[in-house]
């Protein structure tokens, strides 16, 4: 066949040539035929383009990264050498135009692509979808970028006992196609970016519903169908709810057909809005038993999805530099729905607690950009899908809303929807909206929060005349505009009272506040959250915090200074140690068991990571101590039981390992404690990281849990095992071929380990050696996640990574992606020495 034997190679699109293709094409039609039984290694992909052109003087191109066999255009066989690499170069003519592409291509084993999975369980295989940015056409031929939407006619050939789910119904009974085959052919879609093109197949099992007329199915792999009939009445309540409140709140009924949700095995993300076909990880269909917080994220998780089906699905971004444009909006919409559509209540504590941090860190790494920023080609979009786009771009946007009030807020959405219906648009089409409804001074907001990076800091000034609130001098970051509202709390008989609260304004001119607090025992600027800043306490105000925070009634202003507390921590403002005693003192009088589990587990980074070395084992046994303590008076069956039991397992020493080995062989269940699956797991990994004897015991848990999680488990607990014989065999596997990128990620989890530095130290040298030769692969995936989860952070040769790590940042071949992941982790190394140093001088 012409092409035999050469496959394409992975390529990117430069927003310039998008941009060019755009104006030449138009009125895009897609009708593909997928042959998924032609092998196990790949898949035959056959797709009829249908397009006009504007003229036939400018070269046209389709994105396909498979083996092309043969492509026809308006008649014309072009032969082999039309493809080049990941195109195919096409001879248009103006006006319409009709182009075949017939080939095969690969099966991913990276969660991009075509992922193909085979249950350990039963041995049977399925396969899904997940194109986002730029992986469409490694499955079909296309033109991968957002604002070429076309409509789909989509055929898949699959085994005869396979269901196979997209993005619209199949349209008729299912036929045979053969011997052991069927075929599914599916409705047309209304107009989609190739990226949110998706299915589904393998032999599935659903539970279906609906909500005012739109069907509703989850799907799973049959060895869960247990596990998705028990959550699938919780799932369907909140699929239901909020697409109520969406609806409500958009003012346009749900634009697609019918709404599905696969849990798809091994999938690369938490979850993808694509439309009537939402993809999910299957760790939300919890197979153990979880925290209320746990489905708070989860429910948090679907309505992000759901905010994506009017915003991002609906209406699309032009091109990935408003990719914040889909994320921010829908990060900020799943808080916000929270409150109407879930049991939960209003969800901005749990993001101040949870998120916020996050974003305030990232903003200050040397990688930090603007929310908006100029992506210069689809490798620079995957490096946007970070916490800046997500949980920054969320805060902002929150904060915004609250500035031009909620009901111009919506108003404006509503109109942008309105406006570019089932088109593309971009956030100057946005901020156009938002103008019509708000004497806000929107474009400066957009000047300051959308196109500038950076997080200022705000703390407050005291003085013989009073207190102020000011903004700290930073040269990097300029000062915004700032409108907080303060709170000022006195100390009575160790009780923090509010004594009042004032909105102060802070200008770039006028960078501190009126002096009209008095003179408190604590002051918060931005209490309430709601600005994204960085609050540093002022020395009367942390003394005051660290002796009687669990006295403060006010859960969002607890949030802001447990976050200010960490901040300090990553700062070198504040001992590691001291953070920990904090939560130890404080920690416990929090009544939500989320709160609890994000302290407690700060609290043991704070002493594993950024606490003096000399004084980790001790401390761990502080912790051990008073965790015990608390389990003794907890509810059974309770999230504060479970909270304390998992914190209790991941941070006992060598002194414990017979608790850890009763715990694995099951043996500590009582009606007060019971050990499932998720504990044996945790137990056995500190088991093995902390130098315990596994061997007898891995059999027992794989036992217990024979499936792809258990396997991956065992994989991360093998690897944790302080000896070189165990690292070697860890290394050796993650950069085998022989395992998916899910497995490997849980090979590298395993691996690099604190307290392992001895170990770990001859592995530093052999990364830097390995990511220069992995980089430009075929697996950009797995580069990156090597690259992040193997850096040698923790060695006895600190001063020599942070030397080799500038010699490979001169490499000038390196992906931006990967120069990106090494900057980060460089700075984190540092961030980890001086706070470490902190915690040694105190």
């Amino acid at each position: 066949m012409p092409g035999e034997g050469r496959v394409a190679s992975r390529g990117k699109l430069t927003e310039h040539e998008a941009a060019t293709r755009a104006a030449e094409v138009s009125d895009v039609r897609y009708d593909l035929d997928l042959d998924l039984t032609v092998g196990e290694r790949k898949f035959a992909t056959s797709t009829v383009v249908r397009f006009h052109a504007r003229s036939a003087d400018v070269v046209v191109f389709l994105d396909f990264a498979g083996q092309v066999e043969s492509v026809e255009c308006n008649g014309r066989e072009l032969g082999p050498d039309a493809q080049a690499g990941s195109r195919v170069r096409l001879d248009v003519r103006r006006g319409e135009n009709t182009v075949r592409v017939v080939g095969s291509a690969a099966y991913s084993r990276t969660g991009e692509g075509l992922h193909r999975f085979c249950d350990p369980l039963d041995g049977q295989v399925y396969v899904h979808t997940k194109f986002e940015p730029f992986a469409a056409h490694q499955v079909f031929a296309c033109f991968d970028q957002p604002d070429l939407k076309a409509s789909v006619d989509l055929t898949v050939t699959a085994g005869a006992h396979w269901v196979v789910v997209a993005n619209t119904d199949h349209t008729e009974p299912v036929s045979p196609a053969g011997e052991g085959r069927s075929r599914w052919r599916f409705a047309r879609t209304p107009p989609l970016p190739p990226y949110l093109v998706a299915f589904a197949g393998g032999p599935f099992r659903a539970v279906r519903s609906s909500h005012s007329g739109v069907p509703l199915a989850l799907y799973a792999r049959g060895s869960l169908f247990e596990n998705l009939t028990g959550e699938a009445p919780e799932l369907f309540d909140v699929i239901s709810r909020g697409l109520g409140f969406y609806c409500k709140l958009f003012d346009i009924p749900y634009p697609f057909t019918k709404y599905d949700h696969v849990f798809a095995p091994e999938y690369a993300f938490g979850g993808m809005e694509h439309p009537g076909c939402v993809t999910l990880n299957e760790q939300l269909l919890f197979r153990h038993r979880v925290t209320e917080e746990s489905r708070r994220r989860r429910a948090e998780i679907l309505l992000h999805e759901m905010a994506h089906m009017w915003f991002g699905d609906y209406v699309t971004m032009r091109w990935w530099d408003d990719l914040w444009l889909n994320e921010s909006f829908a990060t900020m919409m799943a808080v916000v729905a929270q409150a109407e559509a879930t049991r939960y209540g209003e969800g901005w504590t749990a993001f101040a607690h949870h998120a916020l941090p996050a974003a305030r860190h990232a903003d200050q790494l040397p990688t930090s950009h603007a929310i908006r920023v100029p992506t210069a080609d689809t490798d620079a979009a995957r490096s946007n899908l970070g916490p800046i786009v997500y949980l920054r771009g969320a805060a902002v946007l929150h904060e915004l809303a609250e500035r031009v009030g909620w009901e111009s807020f919506v108003a404006g959405v509503r109109a942008y929807l309105r406006a570019y219906a089932w088109g593309n648009a971009g956030f100057a089409d946005f901020v156009a909206e938002l103008r019509k409804v708000s004497d806000e001074a929107v474009d400066q907001w957009v000047g300051e929060w959308l196109l500038r990076g950076g997080v200022n800091t705000v703390e407050v000034s005291r003085g013989a005349d009073g207190d102020r609130v000011v903004q700290r001098p930073d040269p990097d970051v300029p000062p915004r505009h700032l409108n907080l509202r303060v709170a000022a709390f006195g100390d009575r008989s160790g009780n923090l009272v509010l004594q009042q609260r004032v909105r102060v304004s802070l200008s770039p001119r006028a960078c501190a506040s009126e002096a009209v607090l008095g003179s408190p025992d604590l002051l918060v600027p931005n209490d309430d959250a709601v600005s994204h800043v960085k609050v540093s306490l002022d020395l009367r105000s942390r003394r005051t915090a660290l002796r009687s925070l669990s006295t403060l009634d006010e859960p969002r202003t607890r949030a802001v200074i447990w976050g200010a507390l960490w901040d300090d921590v990553l700062d070198a403002r504040l001992p590691a140690r001291s953070y920990a005693s904090a939560v130890l003192t404080h920690g416990w009088s929090e009544s939500d068991g989320g709160v609890l589990e994000v302290l407690l587990a700060r609290a043991v980074q704070a002493v594993q990571v950024y606490g003096d070395p000399l004084g980790r084992c001790r401390m761990l046994e502080v912790v051990a101590h008073q965790v015990r303590e608390q389990l003794a008076g907890a509810a059974a069956g309770s999230d504060r039981q479970l909270v304390l039991v998992r914190t209790l397992v991941g941070v006992v020493g060598a002194d414990d390992h017979g608790l850890l080995s009763e715990i694995v062989l099951g043996r500590f269940s009582s009606a007060e404690w019971e050990v499932d699956r998720d504990l044996r797991w945790r137990a056995l990994l500190r088991l093995a990281s902390t130098g315990g004897d596994i061997d007898g015991l891995l059999d027992v848990a794989m036992e217990a849990d024979p499936g792809d999680g258990g396997r991956r488990n065992a994989l991360m607990a093998q690897a944790a095992r302080p000896t070189g014989a165990a690292k070697e065999e860890a290394w050796t596997r993650v950069l085998s071929e022989d395992f998916s990128l899910a497995e490997r990620k849980a090979i590298m989890a395993g691996l690099r380990q604190p307290d392992q530095e001895a170990v770990l130290t001859r592995y530093a040298d052999r990364y830097f050696r390995a990511v220069e030769s992995l980089a430009g692969g075929t697996e950009p995936e797995f580069v990156l996640a090597f690259a992040r989860a193997l850096y040698p952070r923790f060695t006895t040769v600190e001063h020599g990574v942070l030397a080799g790590t500038d010699d490979l940042l001169s490499n000038e071949l390196l992906p931006g992606n990967v120069v990106k992941v090494l900057c980060e982790e460089r700075t984190e190394l540092l961030i980890r020495q001086a706070a470490r140093a902190c915690d040694a001088a105190h």
